[in-house]
């Protein structure tokens, strides 16, 4: 299985032809990438699951491969994962989703809670105001600025420069498979995934960070399942703080800090993220569910590789 690839599929999801990827057989796990990111990053992660687990990475909309819709604000694409569930007959799911695709995976929790069993938030956005001061002003570009700036990114060139700016989310770029590179310069090259994310910050961050309207920080406790909090260490996209103050608002949460890693924590020590999403999918659900000490509060279970 470790070197089975996982297949490319497609179905159709309030009519648009969605993109997908799925390896494995067992109890369904499903994988959300964040902004900008080629859901082909997770597939080490996908390898490892698919030994115990049907395993699929969804590329949400307009992010490489499936058409842009017109809202894409966390809450409505909860909405649109959940039909991806019901497209692919999947009723319940280990949910785990990266950057934005975190607060997807948080909205998607709190709304149709009866559909995850269990949640992991990766270096997830909508946890606290901060962001980094970069992702401040790409918010602020106007739309028609936007969409010169998405046509100038397929020109020679452009495509180079936007993967090198994503390396600077990894502190240890050089475990990147080759394959992964490639799939992210073809990403980088293409002009709706680059609008769209401009499109994603526009409505969710403003000249104080994220917009309040999108953090789930104060509905963190009213998420029952069992959720663990995966965060590098050195991510300056989205300070570890929030990570910490998620899992403790998590009424069974738990955070693992990867000291190696940067924003994208899964590329850059797959090993130790494995070591902690591993267990967490695998394991006896009943031994995932914390019941605090006396004098404990909940969320506190914190570890580190």
């Amino acid at each position: 299985m470790a070197n089975e690839q996982p297949t490319e599929r497609r179905v159709l999801v309030h009519g648009v032809s969605t993109l997908y990827y799925e390896i494995g057989a067992g109890p369904p796990v499903l994988l959300l990438p964040g902004l900008a990111e080629n859901a082909r990053s997770w597939w080490r992660i996908m390898q490892d699951l698919a030994l115990t687990n049907r395993t699929l990475a969804l590329v949400l909309p307009g992010l490489g491969g499936t058409s842009p819709v017109h809202d894409v604000r966390p809450d409505h694409l909860a909405s649109f994962v959940a039909a991806f569930l019901d497209a692919v007959e999947v009723e319940e799911v280990t949910l785990v989703g990266h950057s934005f695709g975190g607060a997807v995976a948080a909205y998607l929790t709190l709304t149709y809670p009866h559909r995850v069993t269990r949640l992991a938030l990766v270096d997830a956005a909508g946890l606290g105001r901060a962001i980094n001061p970069l992702l401040i002003a790409s918010s602020l570009i106007p739309a028609r600025v936007a969409d010169v700036l998405s046509t100038a990114a397929t020109l020679p060139g452009f495509g180079a420069l936007a993967t090198l700016s994503g390396a600077l989310l990894l502190q240890q770029p050089w475990r990147v498979p080759p394959l992964t590179w490639l799939s992210q310069m073809r990403l980088s090259r293409s002009r709706t995934p680059l609008r769209t994310s401009i499109e994603v910050l526009r409505q969710g961050t403003g000249l104080t960070g994220q917009d309040p309207r999108l953090i789930v920080t104060g509905r963190l406790k009213d998420i029952e399942v069992p959720a663990l909090v995966v965060w590098g260490l050195t991510d300056w996209l989205l300070p570890v703080s929030q990570g910490v103050r998620a899992a403790r608002k998590l009424p069974n949460g738990k955070l693992t800090v990867i000291p190696g890693a940067g924003h994208v924590s899964f590329v850059d020590c797959h090993e130790d993220f494995m070591g902690a999403l591993g267990p967490f999918v695998r394991d006896d659900i009943s031994r995932l569910r914390r019941t605090p000490s006396h004098g404990e509060g909940p969320g506190t279970g914190i570890s580190s590789p």
